[in-house]
């Protein structure tokens, strides 16, 4: 297995990942389906054209509406009146995600919509605000009109997108990015992450972040989510939702003017307020989170501790990548990027027993959809890299089915999934097994609970419920102290 440090100086090479791996590398050093007519005419009209063909490459991720739009998703509601958000979504999601170029590209949705007809994928991820702002025309809400990119709007009529989606029996999911937002941090810098001398802080890789207590942040990202509901978009999917690495050693504190409790407490009181505003549009909310989370008793230091948000959301998605993880970070496996079953299975395991020690102590846990790797991680062994394909996908869904669970995305940052479609199943039915636990991952989550985790898991419930646990964090946040 590669040392650490050969994941830190990789660093600079993971551009077309989903997420960095930093904070994994900082613990380990601190510790059936006919397109109609309409359908056609949808794609025409809500794609960008040409334009985009080329610009496949995704950015590395982890107010008011017109009133037609909001027809969509009065109509689901009187559609379902005795449904909530969570209970309407498909009894099995499987799914791609699409970067917002290749949404915006009539050839290249046209094709994945093809894969979606012909294999088991019936759910589309689709980047609807990233790091660069929001990627669709016509929005309403002011501050992310100002703040777009003309280049960036790739998805012409995004209700006209999410129909065309729907008439494809394709479930749709809005992704996005929340606190990682340079633009909006440099033009609010008082929502923004300070230091202690008042200046903006930055990350290792010089980006500025908005602060995850911020109300007026929560209110901007909410009002775009609700316009994306309103617009026919199925679910909401928020991702960055979470602290910056930290990196004391390195960096200077993280001050939160605003702060009001611990990390996670932040974290769960926008997911409360998101929900409480975007389940009255028919939309569940999910929230992508470390692949570490379940596997570590705390928080990561991000603010993603385990317990606490899988009782703030109604999805969680934890991106399991088999390249993410380190030779130490899970039990028995020393090469986990060449091991996907195994890094999968107990990964998922540990997330799984976690979530029916919730259900044990009352509280209904989110709905696991973990995100799988559907790309080569080059920058493990440049030279003789190990490829992700067909066998590859096998090995990972095996896991997802052989710990119960029946649901799972693909996560390709140019959203191409040719190669691996191939695998794909002809249909979408239950493949769960029944699993009643693994010995070695439940003395693992005993260990954890003698370490935090029991404390968390009796506290879960208040904080989803937005009330604060931890004044003294809170205190230190808006200060800078080094823990907070």
């Amino acid at each position: 297995m590669i040392s650490a440090t050969a994941y830190v100086s990789a660093a600079a090479h993971l551009r077309h990942i989903h997420r960095t791996y930093n904070t994994m590398v900082a613990l380990v050093f601190s510790r059936l389906r006919p397109l109609t007519l309409s359908a056609g005419l949808f794609l025409l009209t809500a794609c960008g054209g040409q334009q985009a063909e080329s610009r496949t490459t995704a950015q590395q991720p982890d107010t008011a509406v017109a009133a037609a739009s909001a027809d969509t998703a009065a109509e689901r509601a009187a559609a379902a009146p005795t449904q909530t958000p969570r209970s309407a979504a498909p009894p099995i999601i499987r799914g791609i995600y699409l970067n917002a170029y290749a949404a915006g590209s009539s050839n290249r949705l046209g094709r994945l919509l093809e894969i979606a007809e012909n294999t088991e994928i019936n759910a589309f991820v689709v980047d609807v605000k990233d790091e660069k702002g929001i990627h669709y025309r016509g929005s309403e809400v002011a501050l992310a009109n100002e703040l777009a990119q003309p280049g960036e709007l790739t998805i012409r009529d995004l209700k006209a997108f999410a129909d065309t989606l729907r008439a494809r029996n394709v479930y749709s999911i809005a992704r996005i990015v929340v606190f990682k937002d340079p633009g909006l941090a440099q033009a609010k810098p008082e929502w923004s992450i300070r230091t202690p001398d008042g200046g903006l802080w930055r990350d290792r890789a010089g980006n500025h972040w908005v602060s995850p207590w911020d109300p007026n942040v929560w209110e901007y990202n909410i009002q775009i989510a609700e316009e994306v509901a309103r617009a026919g978009f199925d679910e909401i999917q928020f991702d960055y939702i979470r602290f910056p690495e930290p990196y004391r050693r390195t960096l200077p504190p993280q001050v939160h003017r605003h702060a009001q409790g611990d990390r996670t407490d932040a974290v769960a009181a926008f997911l409360n307020t998101a929900r409480d505003r975007i389940h009255p549009l028919g939309a569940p909310v999910g929230v992508d989170l470390f692949g570490l989370s379940p596997n570590t008793f705390d928080d990561v230091d991000i603010g993603q501790q385990w317990e606490t948000l899988v009782a703030a959301a109604d999805h969680v998605l934890p991106m399991v990548y088999p390249s993410h993880y380190l030779a130490t970070h899970l039990p028995g496996v020393s090469n986990p990027n060449q091991m996907p079953y195994e890094t999968v299975y107990k990964s998922l395991g540990m997330a799984v027993i976690r979530n029916e020690r919730m259900r044990q102590v009352g509280v209904e846990p989110a709905r696991l959809i973990p995100w799988l790797q559907a790309f080569t991680a080059t920058w493990i062994n440049r030279s003789n890299p190990y490829s992700y394909g067909p066998e590859q996908f096998r090995a990972q869904v095996r896991g997802v089915y052989d710990v119960g669970l029946e649901d799972w995305i693909l996560w390709n940052a140019a959203s191409r999934y040719d190669q691996m479609s191939e695998a794909f199943g002809r249909s979408t039915e239950s493949r769960a097994k029944q699993w009643s636990g693994d010995p070695e991952l439940n003395n693992l989550i005993d260990q954890f609970e003698r370490r935090g985790v029991l404390a968390a898991r009796e506290r879960a419930a208040e904080q989803a419920a937005g009330r604060t646990t931890n004044r003294e964090a809170a205190a230190a946040a808006r200060s800078g102290d080094a823990g907070s």
